[in-house]
């Protein structure tokens, strides 16, 4: 290799650092842009843009949070704010646990739960109280679940013969996970069908396993629900009296 062909090869990789710099955008600019954005799937790409190049934007995300006109900037920051673990957004996420557009108050009631904000518990229990739209629904009894809110047990019963569906799903779910013995009867009672959620709601309460659940695409009813019907077949006379019932 020539004295000319090192020079400039080192010339190159001098130079390289200080491109990347130039061509890497601001956090201030990708939040603009993020604002701006209203394709969900481009606003998704910048608001991960955001928190894997700037960890620390937490406090950035709050602000624009709390004062962006765009319905859709606030709810998905609030998910970023969850993403980089920004726990100092506690308050803005109780406040909006009241907002008026569903989709503000279901991702603030999750990144509740995906934060542990404990001392959120009772503000996210009168949301699913009052809670009417099955998107919310879902995220707030998730949340309910992930912080082991016992006292929410009889309102999300209330709830699951109300919603259909996916949403009954994550309610039963939700109920495996703060429910208590004297749920496995009525639990049990949504096992025909598709049963999956029940099956693993039961799982949850009795400590049973009725096997892996299936990935992707399965026979409905999967090998664990058929599992879960045998298994409640057997002992629901006894229940919860039964020997070999691994309660928790």
């Amino acid at each position: 290799m020539t004295e000319r062909s090192v020079a400039t090869l080192l010339f190159v990789v001098l130079l390289a650092p200080s491109l990347a710099a130039q061509q890497a955008e601001s956090m201030t600019s990708l939040l603009l842009r993020f604002d701006n954005e209203h394709d969900y799937a481009q606003k998704e790409r910048l608001l991960n843009r955001v928190t894997s190049q700037y960890p620390d934007a937490g406090r950035a995300l709050l602000w624009l949070a709390r004062s962006t006109k765009n319905t859709d900037t606030r709810w998905m920051a609030t998910r970023g704010m969850a993403t980089l673990h920004y726990t100092k957004c506690a308050p803005f996420l109780k406040a909006s646990l009241k907002n008026p557009v569903w989709l503000v108050r279901a991702n603030a009631a999750r990144a509740i739960g995906d934060l542990r904000i404990t001392n959120a518990s009772s503000a996210l229990l009168a949301m699913f109280v009052a809670e009417q739209e099955a998107g919310a629904v879902e995220q707030a009894s998730l949340a309910l679940q992930m912080l082991n809110v016992k006292a929410a047990a009889p309102y999300i019963r209330e709830k699951i013969p109300r919603f259909p569906g996916q949403t009954r799903d994550w309610l039963l779910r939700a109920l495996g996970g703060v429910g208590s013995d004297s749920d496995v009867p009525w639990i049990a009672s949504y096992l025909d069908g598709d049963g999956e959620a029940a099956a693993y709601a039961l799982e949850e309460l009795t400590g049973v396993k009725f096997g892996p659940h299936a990935m992707g695409a399965s026979a409905i009813p999967g090998p664990e629900v058929l599992a879960a019907r045998a298994w409640w077949a057997s002992h629901k006379d006894q229940w919860p009296r039964c020997d070999d019932c691994r309660r928790k």
